[in-house]
């Protein structure tokens, strides 16, 4: 027999070459009452295809031969009964481990997924930067004006920015968004920045990038 094949079919296998006539007689007329396997099919079954009729009708399986077992040791069959019980055993062992190994790449994969939540959450409560702000200013317009009474500052500082910077929206804008982070400090965050524009009306498309980045 090949070694690809499982124990469990090669047990089914030396069962079908170690049962005598009257082995196999005794063995259907145990099962003879059991509906699932059909009373027709099994008398003209052999020991092999019995056992493979029991798998089918889900009353042996991976880990569970206990029923074959007590078929052998009532054939007075002790030492396929014993081989039965050793496979089965081993069987149990192997879906124990597989039953850890998927456990721990549950774990595994929640934790992947906590991580990358947490990745998301680090990436909008972190203090925004210049970089950003800059890059921001870049996708406003003349909005900014509002924006900035909206952001808690006055029209004084409107008019400051602009002649700060005459000739350069952009610039002007930036120097708002610096101004409002270093009045709001610790706060300053993506995340705070991110629920001031969106309350203002900014459209998502301007800011999006502060959500993506990393």
């Amino acid at each position: 027999m090949s070694s690809q094949i499982s124990a469990r079919v090669r047990l089914y296998h030396k069962i079908y070459e170690n049962l005598v006539d009257s082995d196999v007689k005794s063995l259907r007329a145990m099962l003879a009452t059991d509906n699932k396997l059909g009373r027709a099919r099994l008398e003209k079954a052999n020991p092999q295809e019995i056992c493979i009729m029991l798998e089918e009708a889900g009353v042996i399986g991976k880990g569970n031969l206990g029923l074959l077992i007590e078929l052998l040791s009532a054939l007075g069959q002790r030492r396929l009964a014993e081989e039965a019980r050793k496979v089965e055993e081993e069987e149990q062992k192997a879906l124990q481990s597989e039953n850890e190994r998927k456990k721990d790449n549950d774990v595994v994969d929640s934790l992947e997924r906590l991580a990358v939540r947490s990745s998301e959450a680090d990436n909008t409560s972190s203090r925004v930067t210049e970089q950003q702000l800059n890059k921001l200013a870049g996708n406003l317009g003349s909005e900014w004006e509002n924006l900035t009474i909206h952001l808690g500052m006055k029209k004084a500082d409107v008019d400051r920015f602009k002649a700060e910077n005459p000739f350069n929206m952009r610039s002007q804008i930036f120097s708002m968004f610096v101004d409002w982070k270093a009045k709001t400090a610790k706060d300053a965050t993506v995340e705070k920045l991110v629920s001031e524009l969106r309350s203002f009306g900014i459209d998502q498309d301007k800011f999006e990038f502060l959500l993506n980045e990393t």
